[in-house]
């Protein structure tokens, strides 16, 4: 309440220090703020002004009357122009300090008026509509659009079709890749079903092989399957992209409206699908064996540097089932028939 009041009033003494004219029309204020004010506050405040404007125009009468003196004296030459602007400065601060105190004899209780004004505000504050209002903010601040980022752990499990090489189609065990990283989802409006969603992660992927083999690669740059001459515990290839995914993910949620806002409520089955571009920061073979304890790392045998494909999630509140397909092969050069990547798995996010 004290938004109008203390402001006027200190516009009011700041323009009678100068010995200015002003006014307060409470008429020009918007129609929603003038309603806020008290009648009876607004009557106290333009009888301040009416008061305060009648004290100005007394004493500027006055002050202009010595001033005209010196003025006087000046172009008659009895005083010279320093003297002359000494004169009239100390003219303009008497006089001002004349108006200050007779404003403060007017003794305008400021207090009180904003009693008045506390009083009418309070009997005049629709509570209920208020309370509402309030309500209603923060439900739209609760089911604001989704726009929010979430991080996940997968494991799958690789497959590559059987193709020409024989040697691979009877000696590649069980594979698996590993995946960590975040997603970003962004939800199009809060009553819209459909989700944008991209992110980064990185994607572990180990190749086994079983029966004693390991993969090797020639003098000419040729990589095979080779049988070690020993017993093999370990044989793997393993590599790391870093991934992009990028695609859309639509919610089965029911469609809610309180007091006219429309919202999706919290899906508990979703689908969605992107496609996804990686690049290969390294590889490592592992071999661990009798007689052998190897891990060789930045090794090349000729796996795809880039990778690009598409992959499809049944989402089941936190826990998730995808299915993935790479477009490119998992070798390159046509090493090993060039063979593509398909992999099933399950991540968690949090």
């Amino acid at each position: 309440m004290k938004k109008f009041i203390v402001p006027g009033v200190l516009c009011l003494l700041a323009a009678a220090s100068f010995g200015q004219v002003v006014s307060v029309n409470f008429n020009d204020l918007p129609k929603e703020e003038s309603d806020l004010i008290s009648p009876v506050v607004k009557e106290k405040i333009e009888e301040y002004a009416l008061e305060v404007r009648k004290i100005v125009i007394e004493e500027k009468v006055g002050m202009n009357a010595e001033i005209a003196k010196v003025d006087s004296a000046f172009t008659a030459k009895t005083i010279d122009t320093s003297q002359a602007e000494a004169q009239k400065e100390e003219i303009s601060q008497r006089y001002s300090d004349k108006i200050d105190e007779r404003i403060q004899a007017l003794h305008f209780d400021l207090d009180e008026i904003t009693k008045k004004q506390v009083q009418f505000t309070i009997l005049n504050t629709d509570v209920e509509k208020l309370t509402k209002e309030m309500d209603l903010n923060a439900f739209e601040k609760k089911h604001r659009p989704r726009n929010e980022i979430t991080m996940f752990l997968s494991y799958g499990m690789m497959y590559l079709p059987d193709g020409d090489n024989e040697l691979l189609n009877k000696h590649l065990g069980y594979s698996s890749g590993i995946d960590a990283g975040f997603m970003y989802h962004r939800q199009f409006n809060r009553a819209s079903p459909w989700e944008f969603m991209t992110g980064i992660y990185s994607s572990y992927r180990t190749l086994r092989f079983d029966d004693d083999y390991y993969v090797n690669k020639t003098d000419e740059g040729e990589v095979e399957l080779v049988q070690f001459e020993r017993n093999l515990n370990k044989s793997k290839l393993r590599a790391n992209y870093i991934v992009l995914p990028i695609g859309l993910q639509y919610n089965i949620a029911p469609l809610k409206t309180v007091e006219g806002i429309s919202y999706r409520g919290k899906a508990k089955l979703s689908l969605s699908a992107n496609v996804y571009g990686g690049l290969r920061t390294h590889s490592v073979r592992i071999l661990k064996g009798d007689g052998i304890k190897q891990k060789q790392k930045g090794s090349n045998y000729n796996l795809n540097k880039y990778i690009f494909g598409a992959q499809f999630t049944l989402h089941l509140n936190s826990v998730n089932f995808f299915v993935r397909r790479d477009f490119t092969p998992y070798f390159e050069k046509g090493t090993f028939d060039g063979r593509k990547m398909l992999q099933f798995g399950i991540n968690f996010g949090f």
